[in-house]
Protein backbone atom coordinates (compact mmCIF):
# COMPACT_ATOMS: atom_id res chain seq x y z
CA UNK A 1 0.00 0.00 0.00
CA UNK A 2 0.97 3.63 -0.52
CA UNK A 3 0.05 6.16 2.53
CA UNK A 4 -0.23 9.94 0.96
CA UNK A 5 1.19 12.84 2.41
CA UNK A 6 -1.87 14.70 4.40
CA UNK A 7 -1.80 18.35 5.65
CA UNK A 8 -3.11 20.03 8.66
CA UNK A 9 -4.09 24.04 9.75
CA UNK A 10 -1.85 25.60 11.83
CA UNK A 11 -2.14 25.35 16.19
CA UNK A 12 -2.35 29.26 17.09
CA UNK A 13 -2.52 28.53 20.67
CA UNK A 14 1.53 27.30 20.83
CA UNK A 15 4.80 28.45 19.45
CA UNK A 16 7.01 25.67 19.45
CA UNK A 17 10.75 25.95 20.30
CA UNK A 18 13.95 26.75 18.68
CA UNK A 19 15.24 23.04 18.65
CA UNK A 20 13.56 19.72 17.84
CA UNK A 21 11.08 18.08 19.51
CA UNK A 22 12.40 14.11 20.73
CA UNK A 23 10.34 11.65 21.79
CA UNK A 24 11.78 8.67 23.87
CA UNK A 25 9.94 5.95 24.06
CA UNK A 26 11.41 3.11 27.12
CA UNK A 27 9.83 0.35 26.29
CA UNK A 28 8.52 -2.19 28.86
CA UNK A 29 8.66 0.77 31.37
CA UNK A 30 5.77 0.84 33.51
CA UNK A 31 4.44 2.14 36.05
CA UNK A 32 3.90 -0.37 39.22
CA UNK A 33 4.16 -0.64 43.15
CA UNK A 34 7.52 0.68 44.70
CA UNK A 35 8.54 -2.94 46.80
CA UNK A 36 11.51 -5.46 46.07
CA UNK A 37 9.41 -6.60 42.67
CA UNK A 38 10.21 -3.68 40.84
CA UNK A 39 13.44 -3.30 39.16
CA UNK A 40 12.93 0.46 38.47
CA UNK A 41 12.55 0.92 42.20
CA UNK A 42 15.30 -0.80 43.25
CA UNK A 43 17.73 1.00 40.74
CA UNK A 44 19.56 4.00 40.67
CA UNK A 45 17.70 6.78 38.30
CA UNK A 46 18.57 9.93 39.40
CA UNK A 47 17.78 11.41 36.04
CA UNK A 48 14.85 9.93 35.67
CA UNK A 49 13.72 10.83 39.15
CA UNK A 50 15.00 14.68 38.48
CA UNK A 51 12.96 14.40 35.33
CA UNK A 52 9.38 13.41 37.02
CA UNK A 53 9.87 15.50 39.87
CA UNK A 54 10.56 18.74 37.52
CA UNK A 55 7.27 17.55 35.68
CA UNK A 56 4.99 17.04 38.34
CA UNK A 57 5.89 20.47 39.41
CA UNK A 58 5.15 22.39 35.99
CA UNK A 59 2.44 20.06 35.88
CA UNK A 60 3.85 18.22 32.74
CA UNK A 61 3.39 14.56 34.86
CA UNK A 62 1.01 11.59 34.45
CA UNK A 63 0.16 8.15 33.91
CA UNK A 64 -1.15 6.73 30.44
CA UNK A 65 -3.15 3.02 30.16
CA UNK A 66 -1.08 1.27 27.55
CA UNK A 67 -3.44 -1.94 28.14
CA UNK A 68 -6.91 -3.73 26.77
CA UNK A 69 -9.23 -1.24 25.14
CA UNK A 70 -6.70 1.71 24.95
CA UNK A 71 -4.36 0.05 22.57
CA UNK A 72 -7.12 -2.53 20.76
CA UNK A 73 -7.50 -5.40 22.58
CA UNK A 74 -10.36 -7.17 24.18
CA UNK A 75 -10.49 -6.27 27.57
CA UNK A 76 -8.44 -4.34 30.45
CA UNK A 77 -7.47 -7.74 31.17
CA UNK A 78 -5.23 -8.18 28.59
CA UNK A 79 -1.62 -6.99 28.48
CA UNK A 80 -0.37 -4.60 26.10
CA UNK A 81 2.28 -5.10 23.81
CA UNK A 82 5.10 -3.25 21.87
CA UNK A 83 3.14 -4.07 18.62
CA UNK A 84 0.08 -2.95 19.49
CA UNK A 85 1.43 0.42 21.57
CA UNK A 86 3.10 1.85 18.19
CA UNK A 87 -0.14 1.32 16.58
CA UNK A 88 -1.57 3.02 18.88
CA UNK A 89 1.04 5.93 19.30
CA UNK A 90 1.56 6.37 15.37
CA UNK A 91 -1.86 6.64 14.82
CA UNK A 92 -2.80 8.82 16.90
CA UNK A 93 -5.92 6.74 17.92
CA UNK A 94 -7.40 2.93 18.37
CA UNK A 95 -7.85 0.19 16.12
CA UNK A 96 -9.46 -3.39 17.04
CA UNK A 97 -5.70 -6.02 17.38
CA UNK A 98 -4.88 -8.87 16.67
CA UNK A 99 -6.89 -10.90 19.18
CA UNK A 100 -9.79 -8.43 19.28
CA UNK A 101 -10.28 -9.26 15.14
CA UNK A 102 -9.57 -13.24 15.73
CA UNK A 103 -12.02 -13.39 18.03
CA UNK A 104 -14.68 -11.44 16.66
CA UNK A 105 -14.47 -13.81 13.15
CA UNK A 106 -14.64 -16.56 15.05
CA UNK A 107 -17.51 -15.41 17.18
CA UNK A 108 -19.32 -14.70 13.78
CA UNK A 109 -18.04 -17.68 12.27
CA UNK A 110 -16.60 -15.58 9.39
CA UNK A 111 -13.09 -17.54 9.49
CA UNK A 112 -14.46 -20.70 8.48
CA UNK A 113 -16.57 -19.61 5.87
CA UNK A 114 -13.52 -17.92 3.45
CA UNK A 115 -12.25 -19.51 0.59
CA UNK A 116 -8.77 -19.93 2.08
CA UNK A 117 -10.39 -21.68 4.67
CA UNK A 118 -12.26 -24.39 3.04
CA UNK A 119 -9.51 -24.69 0.39
CA UNK A 120 -6.86 -26.02 3.48
CA UNK A 121 -9.90 -28.24 5.11
CA UNK A 122 -11.18 -30.22 2.24
CA UNK A 123 -8.65 -32.51 1.39
CA UNK A 124 -8.26 -33.14 4.81
CA UNK A 125 -11.93 -34.28 5.44
CA UNK A 126 -11.27 -36.25 2.24
CA UNK A 127 -8.59 -38.29 4.29
CA UNK A 128 -5.86 -37.35 1.43
CA UNK A 129 -3.76 -34.83 3.78
CA UNK A 130 -2.73 -33.70 7.33
CA UNK A 131 -3.82 -30.23 8.52
CA UNK A 132 -0.84 -28.75 10.69
CA UNK A 133 -1.26 -26.03 12.86
CA UNK A 134 1.66 -24.37 14.30
CA UNK A 135 1.98 -21.46 16.77
CA UNK A 136 2.70 -20.17 20.52
CA UNK A 137 0.40 -22.33 22.64
CA UNK A 138 -0.32 -19.93 25.68
CA UNK A 139 -3.22 -17.36 26.82
CA UNK A 140 -0.88 -14.62 26.86
CA UNK A 141 -2.68 -12.48 24.20
CA UNK A 142 0.49 -11.42 22.85
CA UNK A 143 1.23 -13.49 19.87
CA UNK A 144 -1.93 -16.16 20.09
CA UNK A 145 -4.36 -17.36 22.34
CA UNK A 146 -4.93 -21.22 23.45
CA UNK A 147 -8.90 -20.07 23.12
CA UNK A 148 -8.95 -19.80 19.35
CA UNK A 149 -6.60 -22.89 18.90
CA UNK A 150 -9.12 -24.63 20.54
CA UNK A 151 -11.79 -23.19 18.43
CA UNK A 152 -10.60 -23.82 14.90
CA UNK A 153 -9.90 -27.58 16.55
CA UNK A 154 -13.47 -27.64 17.77
CA UNK A 155 -14.37 -26.38 13.95
CA UNK A 156 -11.78 -28.59 12.22
CA UNK A 157 -13.55 -32.25 14.16
CA UNK A 158 -17.08 -30.54 13.05
CA UNK A 159 -16.01 -30.68 9.47
CA UNK A 160 -14.75 -34.04 9.78
CA UNK A 161 -11.30 -33.33 9.28
CA UNK A 162 -9.42 -36.70 10.26
CA UNK A 163 -5.85 -36.32 10.65
CA UNK A 164 -4.17 -32.97 12.55
CA UNK A 165 -0.94 -31.78 14.21
CA UNK A 166 -0.36 -29.50 16.53
CA UNK A 167 2.64 -28.03 16.88
CA UNK A 168 3.49 -25.88 19.52
CA UNK A 169 5.71 -23.65 20.28
CA UNK A 170 6.28 -23.01 24.20
CA UNK A 171 5.80 -19.48 25.76
CA UNK A 172 7.46 -18.96 28.74
CA UNK A 173 7.47 -15.36 28.36
CA UNK A 174 4.25 -13.81 28.08
CA UNK A 175 2.85 -16.25 30.42
CA UNK A 176 5.08 -17.22 33.86
CA UNK A 177 8.11 -18.93 32.48
CA UNK A 178 7.74 -22.08 33.59
CA UNK A 179 3.82 -22.31 32.81
CA UNK A 180 4.07 -24.91 29.79
CA UNK A 181 3.57 -27.87 31.14
CA UNK A 182 -0.28 -26.76 31.96
CA UNK A 183 -0.72 -25.79 28.76
CA UNK A 184 0.61 -28.56 26.98
CA UNK A 185 -2.02 -30.84 29.35
CA UNK A 186 -4.71 -28.31 28.55
CA UNK A 187 -4.26 -29.37 24.55
CA UNK A 188 -3.77 -33.10 25.04
CA UNK A 189 -6.83 -33.63 26.89
CA UNK A 190 -8.42 -31.31 24.34
CA UNK A 191 -7.06 -33.55 21.43
CA UNK A 192 -7.96 -36.48 23.99
CA UNK A 193 -11.45 -35.01 23.43
CA UNK A 194 -11.25 -34.77 19.47
CA UNK A 195 -9.95 -38.04 19.05
CA UNK A 196 -12.67 -40.30 20.55
CA UNK A 197 -14.27 -40.66 16.82
CA UNK A 198 -11.69 -43.80 15.53
CA UNK A 199 -11.32 -41.71 12.58
CA UNK A 200 -10.01 -38.83 13.94
CA UNK A 201 -6.39 -38.80 14.55
CA UNK A 202 -5.21 -35.72 16.66
CA UNK A 203 -1.74 -34.83 17.90
CA UNK A 204 1.13 -33.13 19.25
CA UNK A 205 3.61 -33.41 16.53
CA UNK A 206 6.72 -30.94 17.71
CA UNK A 207 7.71 -28.23 18.94
CA UNK A 208 10.31 -25.92 21.21
CA UNK A 209 10.84 -22.51 23.21
CA UNK A 210 9.72 -19.65 20.93
CA UNK A 211 13.09 -18.17 21.34
CA UNK A 212 15.13 -20.64 20.55
CA UNK A 213 12.56 -22.68 17.62
CA UNK A 214 10.62 -20.98 15.02
CA UNK A 215 9.94 -17.44 16.38
CA UNK A 216 12.79 -15.15 15.14
CA UNK A 217 12.20 -11.75 13.86
CA UNK A 218 13.74 -8.70 12.24
CA UNK A 219 16.49 -11.44 10.57
CA UNK A 220 17.80 -11.20 14.04
CA UNK A 221 18.67 -15.52 14.07
CA UNK A 222 17.40 -17.54 11.57
CA UNK A 223 18.76 -20.53 12.90
CA UNK A 224 16.27 -19.93 15.36
CA UNK A 225 13.50 -20.31 11.96
CA UNK A 226 15.85 -23.71 10.87
CA UNK A 227 15.54 -25.36 14.28
CA UNK A 228 11.88 -24.92 13.87
CA UNK A 229 12.14 -26.20 9.81
CA UNK A 230 13.98 -29.20 10.88
CA UNK A 231 11.50 -30.24 13.90
CA UNK A 232 8.17 -29.19 11.81
CA UNK A 233 9.02 -30.49 8.44
CA UNK A 234 11.50 -32.83 8.09
CA UNK A 235 10.91 -34.63 11.85
CA UNK A 236 14.63 -33.59 12.94
CA UNK A 237 15.35 -32.40 15.91
CA UNK A 238 17.56 -30.71 18.82
CA UNK A 239 19.85 -33.11 20.13
CA UNK A 240 22.46 -33.10 23.13
CA UNK A 241 23.43 -35.27 26.36
CA UNK A 242 20.22 -36.15 28.18
CA UNK A 243 18.43 -34.89 25.69
CA UNK A 244 17.21 -37.14 22.68
CA UNK A 245 15.13 -34.62 21.32
CA UNK A 246 12.74 -37.52 19.93
CA UNK A 247 9.86 -38.23 22.90
CA UNK A 248 6.73 -40.14 22.96
CA UNK A 249 4.95 -37.01 24.29
CA UNK A 250 5.73 -33.15 24.60
CA UNK A 251 4.89 -33.86 27.98
CA UNK A 252 8.34 -35.67 28.96
CA UNK A 253 10.01 -33.52 26.35
CA UNK A 254 9.86 -30.30 28.54
CA UNK A 255 10.42 -32.22 31.85
CA UNK A 256 13.38 -34.35 30.20
CA UNK A 257 14.99 -30.18 29.20
CA UNK A 258 14.52 -29.27 32.69
CA UNK A 259 16.06 -32.37 33.87
CA UNK A 260 19.13 -31.33 31.25
CA UNK A 261 19.28 -28.22 32.25
CA UNK A 262 17.21 -27.00 35.07
CA UNK A 263 17.88 -23.26 34.54
CA UNK A 264 15.99 -22.86 31.37
CA UNK A 265 13.20 -21.31 30.66
CA UNK A 266 10.41 -22.59 28.59
CA UNK A 267 10.67 -19.93 25.98
CA UNK A 268 14.34 -21.60 25.60
CA UNK A 269 13.38 -24.76 25.60
CA UNK A 270 15.26 -26.64 22.55
CA UNK A 271 13.36 -28.07 19.54
CA UNK A 272 11.57 -31.97 20.41
CA UNK A 273 9.46 -34.28 17.58
CA UNK A 274 7.18 -36.72 18.74
CA UNK A 275 7.66 -40.32 17.66
CA UNK A 276 5.44 -43.29 17.07
CA UNK A 277 5.76 -46.75 19.12
CA UNK A 278 9.03 -47.50 15.93
CA UNK A 279 10.87 -44.53 16.81
CA UNK A 280 9.10 -42.54 13.48
CA UNK A 281 7.79 -39.04 13.74
CA UNK A 282 4.13 -38.78 13.67
CA UNK A 283 3.79 -35.43 12.05
CA UNK A 284 6.41 -34.17 9.34
CA UNK A 285 5.25 -31.96 7.12
CA UNK A 286 4.51 -33.36 3.41
CA UNK A 287 3.74 -32.62 0.32
CA UNK A 288 0.00 -31.92 -0.43
CA UNK A 289 -0.50 -30.75 3.25
CA UNK A 290 -2.18 -27.41 4.60
CA UNK A 291 -0.56 -25.48 6.99
CA UNK A 292 -1.84 -22.65 9.32
CA UNK A 293 0.58 -20.88 11.49
CA UNK A 294 -2.18 -19.41 14.47
CA UNK A 295 -0.09 -16.33 15.67
CA UNK A 296 -1.87 -13.21 14.88
CA UNK A 297 0.98 -11.18 15.62
CA UNK A 298 3.19 -10.18 12.74
CA UNK A 299 6.67 -9.92 13.62
CA UNK A 300 7.43 -13.33 14.17
CA UNK A 301 5.92 -14.49 12.10
CA UNK A 302 7.07 -13.35 8.66
CA UNK A 303 9.91 -15.88 8.97
CA UNK A 304 8.93 -19.17 8.86
CA UNK A 305 5.97 -17.81 6.39
CA UNK A 306 8.87 -17.07 3.99
CA UNK A 307 10.37 -20.19 4.53
CA UNK A 308 7.29 -21.99 3.43
CA UNK A 309 6.19 -19.59 0.47
CA UNK A 310 9.37 -19.16 -1.36
CA UNK A 311 10.57 -20.82 -3.33
CA UNK A 312 13.97 -18.79 -4.35
CA UNK A 313 15.03 -18.96 -0.94
CA UNK A 314 18.42 -18.31 0.21
CA UNK A 315 17.93 -17.83 4.38
CA UNK A 316 19.14 -21.46 5.22
CA UNK A 317 19.04 -24.45 2.77
CA UNK A 318 15.99 -26.67 3.60
CA UNK A 319 16.82 -29.75 2.44
CA UNK A 320 13.17 -30.64 1.73
CA UNK A 321 10.38 -28.32 0.45
CA UNK A 322 7.19 -29.58 0.78
CA UNK A 323 4.54 -28.32 -1.21
CA UNK A 324 1.89 -27.34 1.27
CA UNK A 325 -1.39 -25.12 1.47
CA UNK A 326 -0.22 -22.48 3.62
CA UNK A 327 -1.91 -19.71 5.46
CA UNK A 328 -1.19 -17.33 8.15
CA UNK A 329 -3.88 -16.31 10.69
CA UNK A 330 -3.49 -12.80 9.65
CA UNK A 331 -1.59 -11.36 7.22
CA UNK A 332 1.71 -10.11 8.45
CA UNK A 333 3.10 -8.02 6.05
CA UNK A 334 0.78 -6.05 4.18
CA UNK A 335 3.69 -4.33 1.94
CA UNK A 336 5.13 -7.84 0.99
CA UNK A 337 2.08 -9.51 1.59
CA UNK A 338 3.53 -12.17 3.70
CA UNK A 339 1.78 -15.21 3.61
CA UNK A 340 -0.16 -15.30 0.72
CA UNK A 341 -3.30 -16.68 2.02
CA UNK A 342 -4.64 -15.42 5.67
CA UNK A 343 -8.15 -16.03 7.37
CA UNK A 344 -8.45 -12.75 8.86
CA UNK A 345 -7.80 -9.58 7.33
CA UNK A 346 -5.67 -7.18 9.90
CA UNK A 347 -6.35 -3.87 10.54
CA UNK A 348 -6.41 -1.32 8.04
CA UNK A 349 -4.69 2.04 9.50
CA UNK A 350 -4.25 5.07 7.61
CA UNK A 351 -3.49 8.75 8.08
CA UNK A 352 -0.70 7.82 10.50
CA UNK A 353 1.31 10.46 12.25
CA UNK A 354 3.90 10.55 9.73
CA UNK A 355 1.60 11.37 7.02
CA UNK A 356 0.38 14.31 8.17
CA UNK A 357 3.82 15.47 9.90
CA UNK A 358 5.30 14.66 5.84
CA UNK A 359 2.37 16.70 4.27
CA UNK A 360 3.25 20.09 6.67
CA UNK A 361 7.20 19.12 5.41
CA UNK A 362 9.21 18.07 8.87
CA UNK A 363 11.76 16.28 8.79
CA UNK A 364 11.91 13.31 10.69
CA UNK A 365 14.41 10.78 12.28
CA UNK A 366 13.33 7.48 14.04
CA UNK A 367 16.01 4.55 15.42
CA UNK A 368 16.27 2.09 17.54
CA UNK A 369 18.04 -0.97 17.81
CA UNK A 370 17.43 -4.10 15.90
CA UNK A 371 14.47 -5.36 18.22
CA UNK A 372 12.60 -2.75 18.50
CA UNK A 373 13.45 -1.20 15.40
CA UNK A 374 10.37 -2.35 13.40
CA UNK A 375 8.11 -0.78 15.80
CA UNK A 376 9.81 2.66 16.02
CA UNK A 377 8.85 2.59 12.05
CA UNK A 378 6.76 -0.30 10.82
CA UNK A 379 4.44 -0.27 13.28
CA UNK A 380 4.48 2.97 14.38
CA UNK A 381 3.72 3.83 10.32
CA UNK A 382 0.14 1.42 11.02
CA UNK A 383 1.66 -1.59 9.42
CA UNK A 384 3.83 0.26 6.45
CA UNK A 385 7.42 -0.94 5.74
CA UNK A 386 9.18 1.81 4.37
CA UNK A 387 9.58 5.82 4.07
CA UNK A 388 6.22 7.96 3.06
CA UNK A 389 8.47 10.87 2.06
CA UNK A 390 11.99 9.74 2.11
CA UNK A 391 13.24 13.13 0.99
CA UNK A 392 11.16 14.01 5.25
CA UNK A 393 12.62 10.88 6.65
CA UNK A 394 15.54 9.10 8.09
CA UNK A 395 15.49 5.81 10.07
CA UNK A 396 18.43 4.05 11.42
CA UNK A 397 18.71 0.61 12.76
CA UNK A 398 21.58 -0.28 15.15
CA UNK A 399 22.35 -3.80 15.10
CA UNK A 400 21.36 -5.76 17.78
CA UNK A 401 23.63 -8.71 19.62
CA UNK A 402 22.19 -12.03 19.64
CA UNK A 403 19.38 -12.62 22.03
CA UNK A 404 21.40 -15.35 24.49
CA UNK A 405 23.24 -12.43 25.29
CA UNK A 406 20.59 -10.22 26.65
CA UNK A 407 20.58 -11.48 30.23
CA UNK A 408 24.66 -11.37 30.25
CA UNK A 409 24.72 -7.91 29.04
CA UNK A 410 21.35 -5.78 29.53
CA UNK A 411 22.90 -2.52 28.43
CA UNK A 412 22.54 -4.19 24.94
CA UNK A 413 22.94 -1.16 22.45
CA UNK A 414 21.33 1.69 24.36
CA UNK A 415 24.85 3.60 24.86
CA UNK A 416 25.47 3.01 20.98
CA UNK A 417 21.33 4.65 19.75
CA UNK A 418 22.01 7.34 21.93
CA UNK A 419 25.56 8.12 20.72
CA UNK A 420 24.35 8.09 17.37
CA UNK A 421 21.01 9.99 18.11
CA UNK A 422 23.04 12.73 19.81
CA UNK A 423 25.09 13.03 16.58
CA UNK A 424 21.57 13.48 15.08
CA UNK A 425 20.43 15.82 17.19
CA UNK A 426 23.24 17.85 17.17
CA UNK A 427 22.96 17.99 13.09
CA UNK A 428 19.99 20.24 13.90
CA UNK A 429 18.65 18.63 10.36
CA UNK A 430 15.10 16.85 12.17
CA UNK A 431 12.34 18.42 13.54
CA UNK A 432 10.58 15.69 15.47
CA UNK A 433 12.88 12.34 16.55
CA UNK A 434 11.57 9.35 18.09
CA UNK A 435 14.03 6.37 19.66
CA UNK A 436 13.25 3.26 20.87
CA UNK A 437 15.10 1.91 23.90
CA UNK A 438 14.46 -2.23 24.27
CA UNK A 439 16.21 -2.37 27.31
CA UNK A 440 13.25 -2.55 29.48
CA UNK A 441 11.22 -5.11 27.74
CA UNK A 442 14.14 -7.54 26.27
CA UNK A 443 16.02 -7.78 29.59
CA UNK A 444 12.30 -7.50 31.18
CA UNK A 445 11.45 -11.05 29.37
CA UNK A 446 14.27 -12.81 31.20
CA UNK A 447 13.00 -12.30 34.42
CA UNK A 448 16.69 -11.60 35.80
CA UNK A 449 16.16 -8.65 38.81
CA UNK A 450 20.07 -7.80 38.95
CA UNK A 451 20.19 -7.82 34.67
CA UNK A 452 16.47 -5.78 34.88
CA UNK A 453 18.41 -3.27 37.36
CA UNK A 454 21.46 -2.67 35.62
CA UNK A 455 19.10 -2.28 32.53
CA UNK A 456 17.39 -0.02 34.64
CA UNK A 457 20.28 2.58 35.36
CA UNK A 458 21.81 1.97 32.07
CA UNK A 459 18.29 3.78 30.61
CA UNK A 460 18.57 6.62 32.83
CA UNK A 461 21.82 7.10 32.11
CA UNK A 462 21.08 7.28 28.36
CA UNK A 463 17.95 9.42 28.87
CA UNK A 464 20.11 11.87 31.04
CA UNK A 465 22.55 12.65 28.33
CA UNK A 466 19.55 13.06 26.08
CA UNK A 467 17.94 15.85 28.28
CA UNK A 468 21.55 17.45 28.09
CA UNK A 469 21.63 17.61 24.53
CA UNK A 470 17.98 18.69 24.42
CA UNK A 471 18.41 21.86 26.77
CA UNK A 472 21.67 22.83 24.79
CA UNK A 473 19.48 22.89 21.34
CA UNK A 474 16.55 24.22 23.44
CA UNK A 475 14.15 21.82 22.56
CA UNK A 476 11.53 19.67 24.03
CA UNK A 477 11.50 16.10 25.22
CA UNK A 478 8.95 13.76 25.59
CA UNK A 479 9.63 10.24 28.13
CA UNK A 480 7.33 7.78 27.68
CA UNK A 481 6.65 3.91 27.70
CA UNK A 482 4.89 1.50 25.36
CA UNK A 483 3.89 -1.54 28.12
CA UNK A 484 5.48 -2.34 31.59
CA UNK A 485 7.68 -4.81 32.46
CA UNK A 486 10.70 -3.71 34.83
CA UNK A 487 8.48 -2.77 37.03
CA UNK A 488 6.69 -6.18 38.01
CA UNK A 489 9.60 -8.70 38.01
CA UNK A 490 8.42 -10.93 40.44
CA UNK A 491 4.71 -13.31 40.93
CA UNK A 492 2.71 -13.91 43.85
CA UNK A 493 4.84 -17.12 44.88
CA UNK A 494 8.08 -15.09 44.51
CA UNK A 495 9.18 -16.77 41.80
CA UNK A 496 10.45 -14.60 38.24
CA UNK A 497 8.19 -13.16 36.52
CA UNK A 498 8.90 -12.86 32.37
CA UNK A 499 5.87 -10.96 31.18
CA UNK A 500 4.09 -8.12 30.46
CA UNK A 501 1.96 -6.38 32.74
CA UNK A 502 -1.13 -4.50 33.47
CA UNK A 503 0.53 -1.14 34.77
CA UNK A 504 -0.25 2.15 33.35
CA UNK A 505 3.07 3.74 31.87
CA UNK A 506 5.21 7.46 32.43
CA UNK A 507 4.06 9.93 30.34
CA UNK A 508 6.39 13.74 31.16
CA UNK A 509 7.15 16.60 28.94
CA UNK A 510 9.80 18.54 29.65
CA UNK A 511 10.88 21.59 28.39
CA UNK A 512 13.79 23.94 29.19
CA UNK A 513 12.08 26.94 27.86
CA UNK A 514 8.95 26.62 29.86
CA UNK A 515 7.21 29.27 31.05
CA UNK A 516 3.50 28.18 32.63
CA UNK A 517 2.51 28.37 28.44
CA UNK A 518 0.17 24.37 28.98
CA UNK A 519 -0.31 21.96 31.27
CA UNK A 520 -1.97 18.72 31.83
CA UNK A 521 -5.25 18.56 30.98
CA UNK A 522 -6.94 16.87 34.10
CA UNK A 523 -10.13 16.23 31.78
CA UNK A 524 -8.75 13.26 30.64
CA UNK A 525 -9.07 10.65 33.93
CA UNK A 526 -8.11 7.60 31.92
CA UNK A 527 -6.41 8.56 28.78
CA UNK A 528 -4.17 6.38 26.77
CA UNK A 529 -1.37 6.26 24.80
CA UNK A 530 -2.86 6.97 21.35
CA UNK A 531 -3.46 10.44 22.87
CA UNK A 532 0.46 10.79 22.58
CA UNK A 533 0.28 11.73 18.39
CA UNK A 534 -2.47 14.41 18.70
CA UNK A 535 -0.34 15.75 21.25
CA UNK A 536 2.87 15.74 19.72
CA UNK A 537 1.37 17.55 16.56
CA UNK A 538 0.09 20.28 19.17
CA UNK A 539 3.66 20.73 20.27
CA UNK A 540 4.68 21.32 17.07
CA UNK A 541 2.07 23.73 15.77
CA UNK A 542 -0.38 22.14 13.63
CA UNK A 543 -3.87 20.97 14.76
CA UNK A 544 -4.44 17.20 15.38
CA UNK A 545 -6.92 15.81 13.09
CA UNK A 546 -10.26 15.88 14.62
CA UNK A 547 -10.56 11.85 14.25
CA UNK A 548 -7.03 11.24 16.68
CA UNK A 549 -7.72 10.59 20.32
CA UNK A 550 -7.14 14.22 21.74
CA UNK A 551 -4.22 15.98 23.04
CA UNK A 552 -3.42 15.55 26.75
CA UNK A 553 -2.13 19.12 27.33
CA UNK A 554 -4.05 22.37 27.77
CA UNK A 555 -3.04 25.34 26.55
CA UNK A 556 -3.19 29.05 28.34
Amino acid sequence: MFLQKLTLSKFTKFTTRKGPLLLVILDGWGVGKEDQSNAIFRAKTPYMKALEDEARKNHLYRTLKAHGPWVGLPSDKDMGNSEVAHNAMGAGRVYDQGAKLVNGAIASKKIFQTPVWKSLVQPVSQGSATLHLIGLLSDGNVHSHIDQLFAILDELAAEGAKRVRIHPLLDGRDVPPKSGLKYIDMLETKLSELSTDKRADYRIASGGGRMRVTMDRYNSDWNVVKRGWNAHVRGIPEHFEGYPGYFRSAREAIETARKANPEIDDQYNPSFVIVDENGQPVGKIRDGDSVIYFNYRGDRAIQISRAFEEKDFKEFDREEFPKVNYAGLLEYDGDYHIPKQYLVSPPDIQEVLTQYLCGMGVHQFAIAETHKFGHVTYFWNGNFLGYIDKNLEEYVEIKSDPSEMIEKKPEMKARGVTDRLITVLNSEKFQFLRVNFANGDMVGHTGNMTACIKATEVLDECVGRLQKTIDELQGIMIVTADHGNLEEKLEKDGSPKTAHTLNPVPFLVHDPQFKGEYAIDDYFKDAGISSIAATILEILGFTPPANYTPALLKFK
